[in-house]
């Protein structure tokens, strides 16, 4: 629900107070902790050292915004558009970052731990003070960060699965204990980046270049919780209720970090609406299954039989199909409600030796797909459909300030 007029005005009145406070012209300090600014405008607005502690900014409009040094302890900056915001030193332990928009932003010193927001026990019933306590990881989960300056920032603990860091500056940065599956380092600058305990996947770390040599300890492979087949299947089972009686009994199949046996044999069941991100599903035989809208990204699917598969509308972002068979797959569009449609995503994904012929995948985002060595007879694919977008312009890049790199 958006801001009442009234709040608005209010909300007008603390930043102008904050700006006679930057200049010391009397003023206060804004201190907006836990307010609910959801798709709030603050483009361009300066809010340097303002106390934003545990405030809903999903959805926030904060383009080339000054919030360098602001406390956003805990705060929710789900989906909010920072392009090109300055958030040097800025306090973001336990913020929700998922899928915000940070391309070109400033962030050197920024602070990406964990931490959460817990009662005090000793506020009163209309006072909004907690105490800050480390528990509650970062998340900036499929966060857009290409081109940013993260010189020095902290990230011990942070989850960075799906972000595209391309091009960005990680010189000196802190990646201890933080998790990488699936992000996207194409380009980034990582002199000095320390590595430690640093979860990542075979195929992110294959397609990074690191300028230095890696000690024993500096990464280590996820851990995925082994789930037998009969398990398995009864959640499976649960799911193919839900999506028959839509939502009413059952229970949406939606797993992380799983793995299940080799070959598991799904052959024609209903996966559609399923969440298996992250899950390791080597060789699983879904010939003829129905995936529509499924979200598998950053799966491990290497060899999997997906022939006939329904594919239309699935999400295979970033995952690993190696090898895999997809002959005569459905991977057209989805249609919705509207005339919309909804396409099939293999952004990213690894293809290389996969078999794609006879499945039409002309319609289908696979841009920085990998295809070497696939099979692609009848898949309307060729290599320069998986070409990465084409970077800025030379002359475009100095016009920006981002490049022009200050010390930290």
């Amino acid at each position: 629900m958006p801001p009442s007029a009234v709040e608005i005005a209010e909300i007008r009145a603390i930043l102008v107070a904050h700006q006679n406070w930057l200049r010391r012209r009397g003023g206060k300090r804004a201190d907006l902790s836990f307010r609910d600014l959801a798709d709030v405008d603050l483009t361009r607005v300066t809010l340097t050292g303002a106390k934003l502690a545990g405030a809903n900014l999903s959805g926030a409009k904060l383009a080339t915004a000054d919030l360098s040094q602001a406390d956003l302890f805990g705060a929710d900056l789900e989906r909010a558009d920072l392009t090109g915001a300055n958030l040097s030193g800025a306090d973001l332990r336990g913020a929700n970052l998922h899928r915000a928009v940070l391309t070109d932003a400033v962030m050197r010193g920024a602070d990406f731990r964990a931490g959460e927001l817990v009662d005090d026990g000793n506020r009163a019933p209309d006072s909004r003070a907690t105490e800050a306590r480390t528990g509650g990881t970062t998340r900036l989960t499929e966060a857009r960060m290409d081109r940013s300056i993260l010189t020095g920032a902290n990230f011990t603990g942070c989850d960075l699965s799906g972000a595209d860091l391309n091009d960005a500056d990680l010189s000196g940065a802190e990646l201890s204990s933080a998790v990488l599956l699936g992000t996207d380092l194409t380009g980034a600058t990582l002199e000095g980046t320390n590595f430690g305990g640093t979860v990542i996947d075979h195929a992110t770390l294959s397609r990074t270049y690191i300028p230095f040599v890696l000690p024993p300890d500096a990464v280590v492979e996820p851990s995925y919780a082994p789930m037998a087949t009969d398990a398995f299947l009864a959640a499976l089972g649960a799911h193919e209720d839900w999506v028959e009686q839509q939502g009413r009994s059952g229970a949406r199949l939606d797993l992380d970090l799983v793995e299940v046996p080799p070959g598991l044999d799904l052959g024609g069941r209903v996966l559609a609406a399923a969440r298996l991100r992250r899950c390791r599903l080597p060789g699983v035989r879904l010939a003829g299954a129905d995936l529509q809208m499924a979200d598998l990204s950053y799966a491990e699917l290497e060899g999997a039989d997906l022939r006939r598969a329904d594919l239309r509308g699935v999400t295979l972002r970033r995952a690993v199909l190696k090898g895999a068979v997809l002959t005569g797959a459905l991977a057209q569009p989805l249609p919705l409600a509207g005339g919309r449609e909804w396409p099939a995503n293999l952004d990213g994904a690894d293809l290389s030796g996969a078999d794609l012929r006879d499945t039409d995948f002309k319609r289908a985002v696979v841009r920085s797909a990998t295809l070497s060595g696939a099979k692609l007879e009848g898949s309307g694919l060729t290599a320069e459909d998986a070409a990465p977008p084409r970077p800025p312009e030379p002359h475009e890049r100095r016009r920006q300030k981002r490049y022009v790199r200050p010390a930290i």
